[in-house]
């Protein structure tokens, strides 16, 4: 039977949230220790009551008067701020009557409609979830209710599908700490992909998709090395950290680039590569890398052909990513983390700029440079005794360039209910694009007094066609280069 570790903290909180609201629901954001067991890391209380009511003592809400649509909403928001190894995996409901821990009650059928309503609106409203991980999407859920009144609690699983059921689920408030392995990891990206789309004007959202694409299906194919070897997947990371703790002194590396570079020599007979740093947390530091194959490794040799396209897409960045990890999490669970945070804030980042688009489509003649937001992180504040060891856990957020940390405050207290210093939050995990990139990219452009040099989150496509055939000119090399590589290899 599935079980639910909560700390006493949460505790707290569920009658916090309903003492001062008498009724009150928001998410549950939790941590999947092993098959059978989910930490609870985070509950939210919804902000969107309605703040006409001013007093909300007098005002008997049930769980049929939760505003669905807010509730997925500050679910989506919340689950892209969430780090690789956590998601958002449940609802909770506070309130101070007895009838929402009654399972003949009223409260607790339509706490299976509401269930079956907000999955509806996730998959509607955002195409992509589902897809933010590289494993398959989420099904079974939490719904935690809490009865001052009581002082008691109902847990059940909640599987989505057949009008969705409600099963047998144990939770435990846990007295001792929960402890926490952080692993971080800067993760390059610098590859050319074809347009392959022959209008005129191009779907940048499109474009963008194609990238997601790509990146995943180099993420499935690739391997998570830790200290530069291949570490067997069905040992648990606590097991993996005391035998490489007896062996610090002989296996401590001088560098993380040169820890990176032992394994590209070493595992791949020296072909290119695109490899990531990680650390994990936790005592002495353990490096780690994500190995990436070539291209042709990932194609038939019947699929490499010499083909047509209207452009290129290039991109190139950094992608900082931390995970944070229960000692009893397998090393399958580790390598799928940072792979899921990867793609997780690769696509967080593509959405919010889309969102801000005013129009989607660029002309094939232009050279379109977008610059998406930049990942910072935040520590959630700690109330009370201490609920975790080890790493402190951190939650991210996205910023444009210009925008200030206030942003980040305002967010975390709207999705996640936290109160935050700005000066607190991590801003230095990402540096921002040099400015030279965009200044040499308008070089013989008309301008006007906007933010063309200066890089935002609103980039200007017209740009000199003369650099845009350069730009074609260099991909058709870099394509012939690497088919010639490929009949090289393939004769030897």
């Amino acid at each position: 039977m599935r079980t639910v570790l909560l700390s006493k903290h949460d505790e707290l909180y569920l009658e916090k949230c309903a003492q001062e609201n008498q009724f009150s629901y928001g998410i549950i954001v939790g941590h999947q220790a092993d098959l059978t067991k989910s930490i609870v890391v985070h509950l939210a209380r919804n902000n969107e009551e309605d703040a006409d009511v001013e007093d909300l003592a007098d005002v008997r809400l049930t769980i049929s008067d939760i505003n669905s649509q807010a509730l997925a909403s500050q679910w989506l928001s919340a689950s892209k701020m969430c780090p690789g190894s956590f998601d958002v995996i449940g609802i909770f409901v506070s309130s101070v009557r007895s009838d929402v821990v009654n399972e003949q009650s009223a409260e607790f059928k339509n706490a299976k409609k509401l269930f079956s309503d907000i999955y509806d609106l996730l998959l509607k409203s955002n195409s992509s979830f589902g897809v933010y991980t590289t494993d398959v999407a989420q099904t079974d859920f939490v719904f935690l209710s809490y009865s001052l009144a009581d002082k008691k609690v109902l847990c059940k699983n909640y599987s989505y599908g057949n009008g969705g059921t409600f099963t047998n689920m144990e939770y435990k408030f846990v007295e001792k700490p929960f402890e926490w392995i952080q692993l971080e990891c800067s993760y390059d990206l610098d590859d050319v992909l074809p347009i392959l789309d022959s209008s005129r004007r191009v779907n940048i959202e499109d474009q963008f998709q194609n990238i997601i694409v790509s990146v995943r299906k180099n993420l499935l194919a690739s391997e998570v090395f830790l200290q530069n070897e291949v570490v067997e997947d069905t040992i648990d990371l606590q097991a993996y950290i005391k035998k490489k703790k007896t062996k610090v002194d002989q296996h401590k590396p001088t560098s993380a680039s040169g820890g990176t570079a032992t394994v590209a020599s070493n595992t791949t007979n020296s072909l290119p590569q695109l490899a990531s740093e990680a650390i994990i947390g936790g005592g002495e530091p353990i490096r780690a890398s994500i190995v990436l194959p070539v291209k042709c490794q990932l194609s038939k040799p019947t699929d490499i052909k010499v083909r047509e396209f209207s452009g290129t897409l290039h991109m190139s960045g950094i992608i900082a990513t931390k995970v944070f990890c229960n000692p009893r999490n397998s090393i399958a669970d580790v390598k799928r983390f940072v792979r899921d945070d990867v793609l997780r804030s690769l696509i967080t980042r593509i959405q919010v700029y889309c969102d801000g688009l005013t129009d989607p489509y660029v002309t094939n003649e232009a050279l379109y440079i977008s610059e998406p937001p930049r990942r910072v992180f935040f520590s959630l504040p700690s109330e009370g005794p201490s609920t975790s060891v080890g790493a402190v856990v951190q939650f991210s957020e996205y910023l444009f360039r210009g925008e200030a940390p206030t942003v980040v405050v305002a967010q975390a207290k709207q999705i996640l209910d936290v109160e935050l210093d700005p000066e607190t939050i991590s801003v230095e995990a990402e540096g921002l694009p040099d400015d030279s990139n965009f200044t040499n990219a308008n070089t013989g452009a008309d301008r006007t007094d906007d933010s063309r040099i200066m890089p935002s989150s609103m980039p200007k496509p017209e740009l000199s066609r003369s650099l845009y055939m350069v730009g074609i000119a260099v991909a058709l090399l870099v394509l012939l280069a690497s088919v010639a590589l490929h009949y090289i290899l393939a004769e030897r």
